[in-house]
């Protein structure tokens, strides 16, 4: 992942490196943008793609709205072009719509997760700006555990092998790995045309 990162922020711990203290995000951005061709583990999806690594929850993987919508407005302000989140709530927030809707203005596109619990489309993949991402599996049928509803927009598979913490790889699952193979190939597809 190294030589596909640019410059990013820790909104929890300020002043500090964007560290990843808990592997989700480095899950995630190994199916996104892992280097290819390069003999070693595995490519993501769009593998010369840049990943802005922004820290915005805690080292157990909470955090609040705040911190997640000001990590959004970080990514929108400092030239992202797609953002992934591999996040969710169960409830709807009007400070993240006002946030989802200025990434909309700014010509960014948001794709998150749908949640893993088999109910509604947890947000912010539930506003009508954001791409809303479900998992089927390998026969692809739409995995029981995936959250679903009319807010959902796109499947794609449930279970991933993937960049993992202390240069490993490992498997992972869910809409959280759904979601980054869905921003994988709008990258691929902005570049062709953007």
């Amino acid at each position: 992942l190294k030589d596909n990162l640019v410059e990013g922020v820790n909104l929890v711990v300020p002043r500090s490196a964007p560290e990843d203290d808990h592997g989700h995000g480095t899950n995630v951005a190994g199916v996104v943008a892992a280097a290819g061709n390069n003999r070693a583990g595995i490519a993501g999806v769009s593998w010369s793609s840049k990943i802005m690594p922004i820290k915005a929850l805690e080292a157990d993987g909470q955090g609040d709205e705040d911190k997640l919508g000001e990590g959004i407005r970080y990514a929108v302000d400092h030239g992202a072009k797609i953002i992934v989140l591999s996040v969710g709530l169960h409830r709807y927030s009007p400070f993240l719509q006002e946030v989802a809707d200025y990434a909309e203005q700014k010509g960014v596109l948001l794709i998150s997760a749908s949640g893993n619990e088999g109910r509604e489309v947890k947000y912010p993949a539930a506003y009508p700006t954001v791409l809303a991402v479900g998992g089927v599996d390998t026969d692809n049928r739409v995995m029981l555990e995936s959250n679903f509803g009319p807010e959902l927009d796109l499947v794609a598979p449930w279970e991933v092998y993937t960049t993992a913490l202390g240069g490993y790889y490992e498997y992972n699952q869910g809409t959280s790995m759904a979601a980054p193979q869905v921003a994988g190939a709008a990258a691929l597809i902005w570049a062709k045309y953007p």
